[in-house]
């Protein structure tokens, strides 16, 4: 057995992984207990590393744990000291590599509950392995017992009640404070508004970013706006600059917790720089959730997935009222899981064509960019890396104004919406959500049965496949933006209409969903007198869809 330190100092490594009131008495709990077998020891503590609500098992960087091993390497202690093995890890291959860095220091390792680990001979390094994998065991075990319980939530059409406040509903609990039971869910008006806006913007095939753009730009904040989180804190804690940094720098060194500190901060009113402003990919996440319809939504993972999906499986009606229509949320949710949607698709909020207009010489698309003196342009992009040819530029206004006047002629031609409602129809829609019903049915029975133990994993995921295919081939009828919607409310004459697609006001991406109705694309020629300062149209090449 190793024996013991001749210098007789140690550390002690504490960790909790669901710190739910954030005031650290898991922590504090098994210092004093680990300072207490230390006195036992003869032994002096000469530092305490702390991961208070971290999990071993979840595979999330530990930062004091790391420094703890860091320290070990650099021969800082002789001794660790913690309440139980599985406080250090709960993974074969963390333990493993603690392994190899105590053993060949000699570094006693004595815990509160198991008693000592002799690390430095095969029959120790066992039972260190077996303790490990028996954590593990209780890990993955309480890991499927969540999994049934959230489960069980969702076809029961309940809230977990974690995380942020759902955008558009008031949470209302038992009592004010923790811990407390979720009681109901209602809707606040103004927020609801604010999402049946979003919706039928989005529908009617205007861009996330500039939805997003508007709502900062009108000071609406997201429903995380002025909220203190744990991850606020130790973002703060970390910048280190200004009065609330170096409080937060100091509370930390006291052995406080982020969520303690966060909590604290909450309930004293102290204004937080995180302002609660819109992403698209905030935006996505609220307009694509099930929520707003009413339904409650599931979202089931292998525990090797590290990311979840943005779109999960409907498993029926929650206990919450609906702001937006079942139909409109199906929509939504098929725009908005398109693989073929872009994301990031440039400078959509000033340029009205981009992704419609291609140089005529390389056939490549021109993107929009604003030259010397303010003066804004369609260039070909021959920069290294980039497929254009670099030798075709035309002034945005020119092209801008020539494009929006022949889109404005078709688009009030008599019996044109009709006509194109007509070239557009598809299947018949009660028969698409029909069968996207059926399908997220058989999603929840599948999983059902997967929870139960009645099938394995393996059986579960290969029957999920094809399912999840005939969901999204039924999405993706609906994933186009509706006529109705894109025209509706939009002046019927010419001149009317010509003077909506050339208002900069309002967003070009709206403007934009317009003119797509009725232009594949447009080729810009070169100039044939070149150095004339009046635009010749015929430089243009539009291909009008009808």
């Amino acid at each position: 057995m190793t024996p013991a330190p001749q210098h007789p100092s140690c550390v002690i490594y504490v960790r909790i992984s669901d710190d739910r009131e954030g005031a650290g008495l898991g922590v504090k709990s098994q210092t004093s207990d680990c300072r207490k077998l230390a006195a036992r020891l003869g032994w002096d503590v000469i530092e305490v590393y702390v991961d208070n609500d971290l999990s071993a098992y979840s595979g999330k960087p530990r930062p004091e744990y790391r420094r703890l091993l860091a320290d070990l390497q650099d021969g800082k202690a002789a001794a660790v000291l913690a309440w139980h093995t599985d406080r250090l890890h709960r993974s074969p291959t963390e333990l493993e590599e603690y392994i190899s860095i105590c053993d060949p220091r000699g570094i006693v390792t004595h815990t509160v509950k198991a008693g000592p680990l002799d690390l430095s001979t095969p029959s120790g390094r066992m039972v260190a392995r077996q303790l490990g994998a028996v954590a593990r065991f209780e890990s993955e075990h309480k890991a499927d017992r969540l999994k049934t319980k959230h489960l069980v939530l969702a076809k029961e059409g309940k809230s977990t009640g974690g995380g942020y406040r759902p955008y558009g509903y008031r949470r209302i609990y038992d009592r004010p404070e923790p811990p407390h039971r979720l009681v109901r869910e209602e809707i606040i008006p103004e927020e609801a508004e604010i999402i049946r806006e979003c919706a039928r913007r989005v529908l009617a095939g205007e861009a996330l970013a500039g939805v997003c753009r508007d709502l900062n730009r009108r000071g609406i904040p997201t429903s995380s706006a002025g909220i203190w989180t744990a991850a606020q804190v130790r973002s703060l804690a970390e910048v280190g600059q200004g009065d609330i940094a170096q409080e937060i720098q100091r509370r930390l060194a006291e052995d406080e917790t982020a969520a303690a500190i966060a909590r604290d901060f909450g309930q004293r009113g102290v204004p937080t720089a995180f302002a609660g402003e819109w992403s698209t990919g905030t935006l996505a996440r609220v307009l694509a959730s099930a929520r707003i319809a009413g339904m409650r939504e599931h979202r089931p993972r292998s525990r090797h997935e590290t990311r979840r999906v943005r779109l999960g499986e409907i498993t029926g009606v929650g206990q919450w009222p609906a702001i937006i229509s079942l139909a409109d949320s199906t929509r939504l949710r098929a725009l908005l899981s398109d693989p073929a949607r872009r994301l990031s698709p440039g400078a959509t909020g000033r340029y009205l064509l981009t992704g419609l207009i291609y140089c005529d010489l390389c056939k490549n698309r021109m993107t929009g960019r604003s030259k010397s003196g303010g003066k804004r342009m369609y260039l070909c992009d021959g920069q290294p890396g980039r497929p254009g040819c670099g030798r075709m530029a035309v002034r945005t206004e020119y092209v801008d104004v020539v494009i929006a006047a022949g889109a404005a002629q078709i688009l009030t031609t008599p019996g044109f919406r009709s006509a194109l409602r007509d070239d557009q129809s598809g299947p018949d829609e009660t028969e698409v959500f029909a069968e996207i019903a059926e399908c997220e049915q058989e999603l929840v029975a599948l999983a059902a049965d997967h929870g139960a133990g009645e099938i394995s994993r393996m059986e579960w995921m290969a029957a999920r496949k094809p399912l999840q295919a005939r969901m999204e081939a039924a999405r993706s009828l609906l994933g186009r933006a509706d006529v109705t919607r894109v025209l509706d409310g939009l002046p019927d004459d010419p001149a009317g209409m010509e003077a909506f697609l050339l208002d900069e006001e309002l967003e070009a991406s709206r403007r934009r969903a317009v003119i797509a109705l009725v232009l594949e694309r447009v080729f810009v020629r070169s100039a044939i007198l070149r150095g004339s300062k009046i635009f010749d149209p015929s430089r243009l090449n539009p291909l009008w869809r009808l």
